[in-house]
Protein backbone atom coordinates (compact mmCIF):
# COMPACT_ATOMS: atom_id res chain seq x y z
CA UNK A 1 0.00 0.00 0.00
CA UNK A 2 2.82 2.29 0.98
CA UNK A 3 4.54 2.25 -2.72
CA UNK A 4 1.14 2.78 -4.72
CA UNK A 5 -0.40 5.17 -2.18
CA UNK A 6 -0.04 9.64 -1.92
CA UNK A 7 1.76 9.22 1.99
CA UNK A 8 5.12 10.05 1.08
CA UNK A 9 3.92 12.72 -1.50
CA UNK A 10 2.19 14.07 1.61
CA UNK A 11 4.81 13.38 3.59
CA UNK A 12 7.17 15.62 1.92
CA UNK A 13 4.73 18.17 1.82
CA UNK A 14 3.97 18.74 4.96
CA UNK A 15 8.09 17.92 6.28
CA UNK A 16 10.04 19.39 4.16
CA UNK A 17 9.90 23.30 3.33
CA UNK A 18 9.32 23.34 -0.83
CA UNK A 19 12.45 26.03 -1.32
CA UNK A 20 14.44 22.97 -0.80
CA UNK A 21 12.72 20.59 -2.89
CA UNK A 22 14.99 21.71 -5.79
CA UNK A 23 17.81 20.32 -4.48
CA UNK A 24 16.81 17.23 -3.33
CA UNK A 25 15.40 16.43 -6.24
CA UNK A 26 18.14 17.12 -8.51
CA UNK A 27 20.39 15.28 -6.09
CA UNK A 28 18.26 12.21 -6.97
CA UNK A 29 17.34 12.37 -10.38
CA UNK A 30 19.57 15.29 -12.02
CA UNK A 31 17.81 13.77 -15.52
CA UNK A 32 14.09 15.70 -15.42
CA UNK A 33 13.37 18.36 -13.46
CA UNK A 34 11.38 17.14 -10.81
CA UNK A 35 8.01 19.37 -11.66
CA UNK A 36 7.46 17.87 -14.76
CA UNK A 37 7.09 14.28 -14.44
CA UNK A 38 6.97 13.77 -10.57
CA UNK A 39 3.73 12.90 -9.88
CA UNK A 40 1.84 12.20 -6.31
CA UNK A 41 1.44 8.85 -6.52
CA UNK A 42 5.32 8.47 -7.61
CA UNK A 43 5.79 6.57 -4.09
CA UNK A 44 9.46 5.59 -4.85
CA UNK A 45 10.60 8.71 -5.59
CA UNK A 46 8.88 10.57 -2.74
CA UNK A 47 10.15 8.38 -0.25
CA UNK A 48 13.78 8.79 -1.86
CA UNK A 49 13.55 12.17 -0.99
CA UNK A 50 11.95 12.03 2.47
CA UNK A 51 15.01 9.49 3.07
CA UNK A 52 17.25 11.80 1.71
CA UNK A 53 15.62 14.33 4.06
CA UNK A 54 16.05 12.61 7.30
CA UNK A 55 19.67 11.17 6.56
CA UNK A 56 20.77 15.04 6.18
CA UNK A 57 18.44 16.41 9.19
CA UNK A 58 20.40 13.08 11.12
CA UNK A 59 24.04 13.36 9.32
CA UNK A 60 25.71 15.01 12.61
CA UNK A 61 24.02 12.16 14.83
CA UNK A 62 24.94 8.99 12.61
CA UNK A 63 28.17 6.88 13.04
CA UNK A 64 30.32 6.70 9.44
CA UNK A 65 31.42 4.20 6.98
CA UNK A 66 34.63 5.68 5.29
CA UNK A 67 36.28 5.01 1.98
CA UNK A 68 39.34 6.43 0.28
CA UNK A 69 40.35 6.75 -3.34
CA UNK A 70 43.97 7.64 -4.30
CA UNK A 71 43.68 9.02 -8.07
CA UNK A 72 46.87 7.39 -10.01
CA UNK A 73 48.75 10.66 -10.31
CA UNK A 74 52.63 8.47 -10.22
CA UNK A 75 53.16 9.70 -14.04
CA UNK A 76 52.36 13.29 -13.24
CA UNK A 77 54.32 13.74 -9.55
CA UNK A 78 53.39 17.85 -9.68
CA UNK A 79 50.07 16.76 -10.08
CA UNK A 80 47.34 17.03 -7.45
CA UNK A 81 43.49 17.31 -6.82
CA UNK A 82 41.71 20.77 -7.92
CA UNK A 83 38.19 20.43 -8.36
CA UNK A 84 35.35 17.70 -8.03
CA UNK A 85 32.22 17.19 -9.01
CA UNK A 86 29.19 14.25 -8.38
CA UNK A 87 26.09 13.51 -10.72
CA UNK A 88 24.19 10.19 -9.55
CA UNK A 89 26.75 7.60 -9.30
CA UNK A 90 29.46 9.88 -11.40
CA UNK A 91 32.52 11.37 -9.52
CA UNK A 92 34.57 13.61 -11.83
CA UNK A 93 38.30 14.73 -10.72
CA UNK A 94 40.09 17.95 -12.20
CA UNK A 95 43.67 18.40 -11.30
CA UNK A 96 46.47 20.65 -11.82
CA UNK A 97 48.10 19.11 -15.11
CA UNK A 98 44.17 19.28 -16.86
CA UNK A 99 42.89 15.76 -16.75
CA UNK A 100 39.47 14.71 -15.13
CA UNK A 101 39.30 11.24 -13.78
CA UNK A 102 35.80 9.56 -13.54
CA UNK A 103 35.42 7.00 -11.05
CA UNK A 104 31.58 5.38 -10.72
CA UNK A 105 30.76 4.72 -6.66
CA UNK A 106 28.62 2.03 -7.08
CA UNK A 107 31.74 0.08 -8.89
CA UNK A 108 34.84 1.46 -6.86
CA UNK A 109 36.57 -1.91 -7.54
CA UNK A 110 36.63 -1.45 -11.05
CA UNK A 111 39.46 0.86 -12.97
CA UNK A 112 39.03 4.01 -13.75
CA UNK A 113 36.34 4.64 -16.43
CA UNK A 114 37.92 6.47 -18.47
CA UNK A 115 40.17 9.99 -18.21
CA UNK A 116 40.15 12.93 -20.93
CA UNK A 117 42.89 16.02 -20.72
CA UNK A 118 41.59 19.78 -20.78
CA UNK A 119 45.81 20.29 -20.93
CA UNK A 120 45.31 23.25 -18.63
CA UNK A 121 45.07 23.52 -14.85
CA UNK A 122 41.13 22.84 -13.85
CA UNK A 123 39.74 25.28 -11.38
CA UNK A 124 36.02 23.57 -11.53
CA UNK A 125 34.19 21.31 -13.27
CA UNK A 126 30.27 20.80 -13.30
CA UNK A 127 27.84 17.77 -15.12
CA UNK A 128 24.81 18.63 -17.18
CA UNK A 129 22.72 16.22 -18.53
CA UNK A 130 18.79 15.22 -19.76
CA UNK A 131 17.40 12.32 -20.10
CA UNK A 132 19.91 10.62 -22.68
CA UNK A 133 22.95 12.43 -22.55
CA UNK A 134 25.68 13.39 -19.96
CA UNK A 135 28.28 16.81 -20.59
CA UNK A 136 31.09 17.48 -18.65
CA UNK A 137 32.04 21.14 -18.92
CA UNK A 138 35.55 21.88 -17.50
CA UNK A 139 36.81 25.42 -17.21
CA UNK A 140 40.72 26.12 -16.98
CA UNK A 141 42.54 28.59 -15.05
CA UNK A 142 43.05 30.57 -17.92
CA UNK A 143 39.40 31.02 -18.37
CA UNK A 144 38.61 28.03 -21.45
CA UNK A 145 35.58 26.22 -21.33
CA UNK A 146 35.31 22.98 -22.40
CA UNK A 147 32.15 20.52 -23.48
CA UNK A 148 32.74 17.09 -23.06
CA UNK A 149 30.82 14.51 -24.76
CA UNK A 150 30.83 11.21 -22.07
CA UNK A 151 29.59 9.10 -24.11
CA UNK A 152 32.44 9.46 -26.80
CA UNK A 153 34.78 11.73 -24.98
CA UNK A 154 35.28 14.31 -27.70
CA UNK A 155 34.97 17.74 -27.16
CA UNK A 156 31.56 19.20 -28.24
CA UNK A 157 31.80 22.75 -27.99
CA UNK A 158 34.49 25.66 -26.95
CA UNK A 159 34.25 28.88 -24.91
CA UNK A 160 35.24 31.30 -22.61
CA UNK A 161 34.06 31.49 -19.40
CA UNK A 162 35.63 32.63 -16.06
CA UNK A 163 32.64 30.79 -13.90
CA UNK A 164 30.40 27.95 -14.93
CA UNK A 165 27.05 26.62 -13.13
CA UNK A 166 24.91 23.97 -14.01
CA UNK A 167 21.58 22.74 -13.54
CA UNK A 168 19.72 20.12 -15.41
CA UNK A 169 20.46 20.86 -18.70
CA UNK A 170 21.19 24.17 -18.70
CA UNK A 171 24.68 24.94 -18.41
CA UNK A 172 25.72 28.86 -17.17
CA UNK A 173 28.69 30.60 -17.97
CA UNK A 174 29.69 34.04 -16.59
CA UNK A 175 32.77 36.31 -17.91
CA UNK A 176 33.18 39.72 -16.34
CA UNK A 177 29.35 41.03 -17.00
CA UNK A 178 28.12 38.52 -19.32
CA UNK A 179 26.21 35.46 -18.84
CA UNK A 180 26.13 32.56 -21.66
CA UNK A 181 23.47 30.05 -21.35
CA UNK A 182 23.18 26.86 -23.18
CA UNK A 183 22.29 23.39 -23.52
CA UNK A 184 18.47 22.69 -23.60
CA UNK A 185 17.77 25.85 -25.45
CA UNK A 186 19.55 27.64 -28.26
CA UNK A 187 22.51 29.94 -27.07
CA UNK A 188 21.25 32.87 -25.17
CA UNK A 189 23.39 36.12 -23.54
CA UNK A 190 22.34 38.84 -21.38
CA UNK A 191 24.79 41.69 -20.42
CA UNK A 192 24.55 43.61 -16.85
CA UNK A 193 26.21 46.33 -16.62
CA UNK A 194 29.77 46.93 -16.40
CA UNK A 195 29.79 45.27 -12.75
CA UNK A 196 32.36 41.75 -13.24
CA UNK A 197 30.32 38.71 -11.95
CA UNK A 198 31.70 36.78 -9.16
CA UNK A 199 29.79 33.89 -8.53
CA UNK A 200 26.60 32.41 -9.82
CA UNK A 201 24.44 29.37 -8.68
CA UNK A 202 21.87 27.63 -10.79
CA UNK A 203 18.55 26.05 -10.31
CA UNK A 204 17.27 24.89 -13.50
CA UNK A 205 16.02 28.35 -15.70
CA UNK A 206 16.67 30.00 -12.73
CA UNK A 207 19.93 31.39 -12.25
CA UNK A 208 21.55 33.61 -8.69
CA UNK A 209 24.37 35.60 -9.19
CA UNK A 210 26.22 38.44 -7.48
CA UNK A 211 28.34 41.29 -8.59
CA UNK A 212 31.75 42.53 -7.77
CA UNK A 213 30.05 45.91 -6.73
CA UNK A 214 27.37 44.37 -4.54
CA UNK A 215 24.23 43.70 -6.63
CA UNK A 216 22.68 40.36 -5.56
CA UNK A 217 20.92 39.33 -9.04
CA UNK A 218 18.09 36.04 -9.26
CA UNK A 219 17.15 35.48 -13.52
CA UNK A 220 14.44 33.69 -14.53
CA UNK A 221 14.44 32.62 -18.29
CA UNK A 222 11.57 32.79 -20.02
CA UNK A 223 11.32 29.92 -22.61
CA UNK A 224 8.95 31.58 -24.57
CA UNK A 225 11.00 34.64 -24.97
CA UNK A 226 14.56 34.32 -24.50
CA UNK A 227 15.16 37.57 -24.89
CA UNK A 228 13.37 38.68 -22.39
CA UNK A 229 15.23 40.05 -19.01
CA UNK A 230 12.75 38.64 -16.12
CA UNK A 231 15.28 39.50 -13.02
CA UNK A 232 15.18 40.99 -9.87
CA UNK A 233 18.34 43.26 -8.85
CA UNK A 234 19.36 44.44 -5.19
CA UNK A 235 22.34 46.00 -3.75
CA UNK A 236 23.94 44.80 -0.73
CA UNK A 237 27.21 46.45 0.41
CA UNK A 238 29.85 44.36 -0.07
CA UNK A 239 32.10 42.78 2.96
CA UNK A 240 34.58 45.35 3.91
CA UNK A 241 37.47 42.85 4.24
CA UNK A 242 39.33 40.85 0.83
CA UNK A 243 37.65 37.95 -0.28
CA UNK A 244 39.21 34.66 -0.96
CA UNK A 245 36.41 32.79 -2.62
CA UNK A 246 32.93 32.55 -3.37
CA UNK A 247 30.12 30.38 -3.16
CA UNK A 248 26.46 30.32 -4.14
CA UNK A 249 23.97 27.28 -2.83
CA UNK A 250 20.21 26.81 -2.91
CA UNK A 251 18.07 28.15 -1.93
CA UNK A 252 19.40 32.24 -1.83
CA UNK A 253 22.88 31.38 -0.40
CA UNK A 254 26.28 33.06 -1.05
CA UNK A 255 28.63 32.49 1.26
CA UNK A 256 32.54 33.49 1.14
CA UNK A 257 36.01 33.26 3.22
CA UNK A 258 37.40 35.93 3.54
CA UNK A 259 41.71 36.56 3.64
CA UNK A 260 41.74 35.90 7.04
CA UNK A 261 39.59 32.91 6.77
CA UNK A 262 36.32 34.45 8.40
CA UNK A 263 33.39 33.38 7.26
CA UNK A 264 30.60 35.55 5.62
CA UNK A 265 26.85 34.54 4.57
CA UNK A 266 24.43 36.57 2.74
CA UNK A 267 21.10 35.16 2.55
CA UNK A 268 17.90 35.90 0.84
CA UNK A 269 19.92 39.24 -0.69
CA UNK A 270 19.65 40.98 2.92
CA UNK A 271 23.06 41.55 4.44
CA UNK A 272 26.23 39.97 4.63
CA UNK A 273 27.09 38.79 8.34
CA UNK A 274 30.62 37.41 9.02
CA UNK A 275 31.86 35.14 11.42
CA UNK A 276 35.58 34.40 12.54
CA UNK A 277 35.63 30.53 13.38
CA UNK A 278 39.62 30.11 14.46
CA UNK A 279 39.09 30.15 18.36
CA UNK A 280 36.20 27.70 17.76
CA UNK A 281 37.66 25.76 15.21
CA UNK A 282 41.61 25.98 15.35
CA UNK A 283 41.60 26.50 11.64
CA UNK A 284 40.48 28.02 8.67
CA UNK A 285 37.69 27.36 6.15
CA UNK A 286 38.70 26.47 2.91
CA UNK A 287 36.06 24.13 1.87
CA UNK A 288 32.29 24.73 2.12
CA UNK A 289 28.85 23.38 1.34
CA UNK A 290 25.14 24.05 2.02
CA UNK A 291 22.56 21.44 1.13
CA UNK A 292 19.26 22.27 3.04
CA UNK A 293 19.86 22.99 6.47
CA UNK A 294 23.49 21.09 6.71
CA UNK A 295 26.25 23.31 6.84
CA UNK A 296 29.81 21.51 6.40
CA UNK A 297 32.67 22.86 6.75
CA UNK A 298 36.05 22.14 5.49
CA UNK A 299 39.23 23.45 6.72
CA UNK A 300 43.21 24.42 6.19
CA UNK A 301 44.00 21.54 8.97
CA UNK A 302 41.97 18.88 7.21
CA UNK A 303 39.32 18.20 9.50
CA UNK A 304 35.80 18.45 8.22
CA UNK A 305 32.79 20.06 10.49
CA UNK A 306 29.33 19.39 9.86
CA UNK A 307 26.58 21.61 11.24
CA UNK A 308 23.14 21.28 11.87
CA UNK A 309 21.97 25.25 11.25
CA UNK A 310 17.80 26.25 11.89
CA UNK A 311 18.25 29.54 10.77
CA UNK A 312 21.30 30.93 8.56
CA UNK A 313 20.50 33.92 9.77
CA UNK A 314 20.71 33.46 13.29
CA UNK A 315 23.86 31.39 13.22
CA UNK A 316 25.80 31.29 16.71
CA UNK A 317 28.64 29.00 16.31
CA UNK A 318 29.64 29.87 19.94
CA UNK A 319 26.60 27.81 21.06
CA UNK A 320 26.71 25.14 17.83
CA UNK A 321 27.66 22.02 18.50
CA UNK A 322 29.29 20.37 15.07
CA UNK A 323 30.30 16.51 13.87
CA UNK A 324 34.17 16.49 13.57
CA UNK A 325 36.04 14.47 10.87
CA UNK A 326 39.75 14.09 10.89
CA UNK A 327 40.41 12.45 7.32
CA UNK A 328 43.46 14.46 6.18
CA UNK A 329 46.40 16.52 7.15
CA UNK A 330 46.37 18.70 4.25
CA UNK A 331 43.63 21.66 3.56
CA UNK A 332 39.72 20.32 2.48
CA UNK A 333 39.55 21.40 -1.53
CA UNK A 334 35.76 19.97 -2.41
CA UNK A 335 32.81 19.10 -0.72
CA UNK A 336 29.51 17.57 -2.39
CA UNK A 337 26.58 15.49 -1.47
CA UNK A 338 25.72 12.47 -3.73
CA UNK A 339 23.37 9.75 -3.98
CA UNK A 340 23.99 6.31 -5.30
CA UNK A 341 22.14 3.80 -3.80
CA UNK A 342 22.93 5.13 -0.25
CA UNK A 343 23.69 8.81 0.28
CA UNK A 344 27.54 9.69 0.26
CA UNK A 345 29.67 12.66 1.81
CA UNK A 346 32.74 13.52 -0.74
CA UNK A 347 35.27 15.04 0.32
CA UNK A 348 38.15 15.58 -1.79
CA UNK A 349 42.05 16.51 -0.65
CA UNK A 350 44.70 17.27 -2.91
CA UNK A 351 45.88 13.61 -3.49
CA UNK A 352 42.84 11.79 -2.03
CA UNK A 353 39.35 11.67 -2.07
CA UNK A 354 37.33 10.20 0.96
CA UNK A 355 33.49 8.74 0.19
CA UNK A 356 31.72 9.38 3.78
CA UNK A 357 28.36 6.62 4.08
CA UNK A 358 26.28 7.64 7.04
CA UNK A 359 24.77 5.44 8.94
Amino acid sequence: MLQESTLWYKLCKNKIPEHYWTILCETLNPNKFYTNFHEKHDAKFWMAMYKLWIKCKNMIKCNTQITCIEPDLKNHPLEYITCIDTSESFLAVGTSEGFIYFYNICNLNANIKYIIDHMEYIKSIQFCRDETNIICISCSINNHVNFWDMNTLKIINKTHGKLICTSYSYCYTAMHNIISIEGSIPKTIFQFGSDSIITMGADNNKVLFYTERGYYVNLKLDEKNLEKKNYTLTYIQPPNIRIRQYYTFKPNIIACITEYGYLGFLIEGKEWKIHNLFPILHGEPTAILVYGHILILGLNSGNVHIYYIDDFEAINFDILNSKKLSLGSTAVISLNIMVCIEEYLIIGYSNKIYIVNFV
